[in-house]
């Protein structure tokens, strides 16, 4: 592959022939606006959030293909991340949630 916009082209294609997430893969999404999470990074570094909304970008995006579909209230509220990141936060359930 010799660009970026090769990889993205070719992520995307593998997206939309397997389909592997949610709602395209006819299961729900985990969490709704609104919902406390916990996002683990690839470090292994746990912040809690908020939903917030959900990423629905306009045109093909490999953030988009390799699953990330949630905006959460952090540092970066653009930002959207994966589902298999977040965990349910049952501690903050019902609890106003402030920024990190």
């Amino acid at each position: 592959m010799s660009s970026h916009h090769e990889w993205v082209a070719e992520v995307v294609a593998r997206h939309d022939a397997e389909k592997p997430f949610a709602p395209e893969n006819g299961q729900p999404l985990r969490f709704k606006a609104g919902d406390c999470v916990i996002y683990t990074n690839p470090y292994g570094v746990e912040f809690r959030f908020r939903i917030t909304g959900f990423y629905r970008p306009e045109q093909p995006c490999a953030l988009y293909a390799r699953g990330a579909r949630y905006l959460v209230n952090s540092s970066s509220p653009w930002y959207p991340v994966s589902e298999s990141r977040l965990r349910p936060d049952e501690s903050r359930a019902g609890q106003e949630v402030r920024h990190g």
